[in-house]
C-alpha cells in the first residue's frame, strides 16, 4: 500500500490531463505519488500505455497555487483527504468502474463503510413524494441504515432531514467542493451533519456546482450504498442515472410507484416495468437486502491450491484491487507474464478484472 502524502497527491492531480484513472495507473505502477513526481520521462514510459507525449505531460508544471490552497483548506477545516490507497477508503467504492482517486471527507468517515441505502428523486417533489421519502428514510434510519443522498433540493434534502430527525446517520455526496454550500438553504443542516453525518466530494475545495458534476457524482452515491431507492422521478430525471449506475455496480434498485397521471412518477413507474423492486413499505426493501454481505466482511474460505507465481499474485490481491504494473513489480514478473497468470486465475474464478487493468481477489 502506498503512503502518498496529501501534498503529493494534490500536486499530481493539478497537472493538466491527469484524472483519476491515470492517477491510479501511475501510482499503482510506481508505488506512490512522490515516486511518480520524481520519475523521469524515460521511467514513466516503462509503464504500459504511457508514451513519450504523455510522459512529458506528466512532467509538466505542478500548479503550486492549487496545491497550497487545497492544503490550507484542509488545515483550516475538519475535512480530510482519503486516497484510493488508504485503508479508510471504502472497499465498496474501490470495486466500481472509475472510482475517485481521492475523496475530500468532512464528518464521520466510518459511515462510508456502514450499511447504507441511497434515496434519490426529483428536486421538486409532490407532497406525496415528500411524505413517502420522509417516512421511508426515517424508518430505514431506525432500522440501522445510513441514508445516502446527494444534498440537492427536493427528495435528497427530505431524505437527509428525515434521517437526522430520526436520530440516525446520513451521508451526502456533493457535486461541488466541501466549502461551497449548495443549495444555500442546506447550510442549516451542517451542525447536524457534524454530529450525525458525513459529507463527501471528489471535487477540490472551491469547485462550483456546475451541472456536469452531478451526473458523475451519482456513481459514488450508488457505489457506497447497498441499494438505490428512487421515490419520484420524471422520464429524464438525474435520479434515473443513479439507478443505472446501481445496476452496473450490481446494487439493488427500488422504486416507489406513483399516479399514472403524474409526470413526476413516469420515471419510477418505468423502472418498475423494467424490473426494479416495487416499494410500498420498508419491509419490501429489507427482504431484498437480507443476507447481502457488507464490504470489509469477506467470508473466510480455503485458499485455492495454486503454484507459484500464481499463489503470490492471488495473495497480493487479497486486500484491495491492484494494477497490472504493480502486480508485476511485486511478484518479479514482466507485465506480459503477470497478465498471463492473471488471465488463468480469472478463468478459474480466483480473481476479477476491473477497469483500467486493475485486478482483485474474488
Amino acid at each position: 500500500m502506498n503512503a502518498s502524502s496529501p501534498e503529493a497527491l494534490l500536486a499530481l492531480f493539478s497537472i493538466p490531463g491527469i484524472g483519476p484513472a491515470l492517477m491510479r495507473k501511475l501510482i499503482g505502477g510506481l508505488g506512490s505519488a512522490e515516486a511518480v513526481l520524481d520519475s523521469s520521462p524515460r521511467q514513466l514510459m516503462q509503464l504500459e500505455g504511457i508514451d513519450k507525449k504523455r510522459a512529458q505531460l506528466i512532467k509538466g508544471s505542478v500548479n503550486e497555487h492549487f496545491v497550497k490552497r487545497q492544503l490550507n483548506y484542509l488545515r483550516q477545516t475538519r475535512a480530510s483527504l482519503i486516497s484510493y490507497w488508504d485503508e479508510a477508503y471504502p472497499r465498496s467504492l474501490k470495486a466500481i468502474y472509475d472510482p475517485p482517486a481521492f475523496l475530500f471527507v468532512e464528518g464521520d468517515a466510518a459511515l462510508m463503510e456502514a450499511p447504507s441505502l441511497a434515496i434519490v428523486g426529483t428536486r421538486v417533489p409532490s407532497e406525496y413524494g415528500k411524505q413517502v421519502t420522509h417516512s421511508l428514510a426515517g424508518e430505514l434510519s431506525r432500522r440501522g441504515f445510513v441514508i445516502a443522498s446527494g444534498f440537492a433540493r427536493g427528495v435528497d434534502t427530505v431524505a437527509h432531514k428525515a434521517a437526522l430527525s430520526a436520530g440516525g446517520k446520513t451521508l451526502a455526496v456533493l457535486g461541488n467542493g466541501l466549502d461551497v454550500i449548495y443549495p444555500s438553504e442546506n447550510r442549516a443542516l451542517l451542525p447536524a451533519f457534524e454530529r450525525q453525518g458525513v459529507r463527501i466530494s471528489e471535487y477540490p475545495f472551491g469547485t462550483k456546482p456546475d451541472s456536469g458534476n452531478f451526473p458523475k457524482r451519482n456513481r459514488i452515491i450508488s457505489g457506497l450504498s447497498r441499494g438505490v431507492l428512487v421515490v419520484e422521478a420524471g422520464e429524464k430525471s438525474g435520479a434515473l442515472l443513479t439507478a443505472m449506475y446501481a445496476l452496473d455496480q450490481n446494487r439493488e434498485v427500488f422504486a416507489v410507484p406513483g399516479p399514472i397521471s403524474s409526470p413526476k412518477s413516469a420515471g419510477t413507474n418505468n423502472l418498475i416495468k423494467q424490473g426494479a423492486k416495487l416499494v410500498e413499505s420498508v419491509d419490501d426493501i429489507l427482504v431484498e437486502l437480507e443476507g447481502l454481505s457488507f464490504p470489509g466482511k469477506k467470508e473466510e474460505r480455503p485458499e485455492p491450491a495454486l503454484e507459484e507465481p500464481a499463489l503470490s499474485i492471488y495473495r497480493f490481491l487479497a486486500d484491495e484491487p491492484r494494477h497490472i504494473d504493480q502486480i508485476a513489480l511485486k511478484c518479479g514478473l514482466s507485465p506480459s507474464e503477470a497478465l498471463s497468470q492473471l488471465l488463468i486465475l480469472e478463468l478459474n474464478g480466483h480473481v476479477r478484472q476491473l477497469a483500467g487493468k486493475m485486478f482483485v481477489q474474488m
